[in-house]
């Protein structure tokens, strides 16, 4: 009789299904247990097993249900493509909860260089309320351009090769001369100290985004954090709240500060989507 795919698989030398896992964390971020052992045809405790090793080894980083890749280049920026096919349910999760905290009338900064920033320009311009919104992101001018209850200002500067963002001056010297409610960010790699970007123009933008706002959220998956990356950027006391999702392991969580920034952790699977109606202060979270 002959054995099922699954048994054939299971069967896989633990070298050779390592290898592949190796592989694959070569092209992606992150996984989960689960997918990654559907990709295998193995099981989930067989695929959990075959992470820790990896992470014994230094290769990956363990995550609530899954992994993450380690970059050991503090020069490593994941590409556009990869950043959104990584952690979509988590990211749309952390921008509908980012929504709940946007009132009428308020001014907003949106951060540039982040899909996720992105997806949050893509809600808001569901939004029917007036807003403020101040970027120097090309997507999400784009995305909320036409929209009559949002005043959108985009100070400019030089393009990014190969992004959205916009640097440098004029952008710059504008920031210096305002004070926005919530400047919505997020990161290349977060830890402990703060956030940190791989170049150097983009610090020197969220650093100057940071200061102009009364309120700086910080919006990131889990597999963002607990690295470093070259340029550090906005230090960990000036991030006033932290939005992520349960991948970010509770070990790693008491490595922050206890008191400031404040976290609040998503479980995708929990998270509705919101009517336009209800996004606001008064939505429950």
């Amino acid at each position: 009789m002959r054995k099922s795919e699954d048994t054939l698989n299971e069967e896989m030398l633990p070298a050779e299904r390592r290898q592949h896992l190796i592989d694959w964390f070569k092209q992606n971020q992150a996984g989960s247990g689960q997918d990654l052992a559907r990709m295998l045809g193995i099981s989930v405790s067989t695929i959990r097993r075959d992470l820790d090793v990896l992470a014994g080894e230094g290769l990956v980083r363990r995550t609530h249900g899954g992994a993450v890749a380690i970059r050991s280049r503090s020069s490593y920026e994941p590409s556009t493509d990869l950043s959104q096919r990584t952690a979509v349910e988590e990211k749309l999760a952390i921008v509908r909860e980012a929504l709940t905290l946007i009132e009428p009338g308020q001014s907003l900064l949106i951060d540039t260089g982040a899909v996720i920033c992105h997806r949050l320009a893509d809600e808001i311009a569901k939004i029917e309320f007036p807003l403020t919104v101040i970027t120097n992101d090309l997507y999400v001018a784009k995305q909320l351009t036409y929209r009559d209850n949002i005043t959108l200002i985009v100070p400019g500067g030089a393009c990014r090769v190969g992004s959205f963002s916009l640097l440098g001056e004029p952008g710059l010297g504008f920031l210096k001369n305002i004070h926005c409610d919530i400047f919505f960010t997020s990161a290349t790699a977060i830890d402990e100290n703060g956030t940190s970007e791989t170049n150097l123009e983009l610090g020197h933008m969220k650093r100057a985004m940071a200061a102009a706002a009364r309120e700086v959220v910080l919006i990131a998956d889990s597999s963002r954090f607990m690295s470093c990356a070259l340029h550090r950027t906005v230090p960990i006391n000036s991030i006033d709240l932290i939005i992520t999702d349960a991948g970010l392991l509770e070990e790693d969580r008491a490595k922050f500060p206890p008191h400031k920034p404040r976290f609040k952790t998503i479980d995708r699977t929990q998270v509705a989507v919101p009517d336009a109606d209800d996004i606001g202060p008064n939505t429950p979270s």
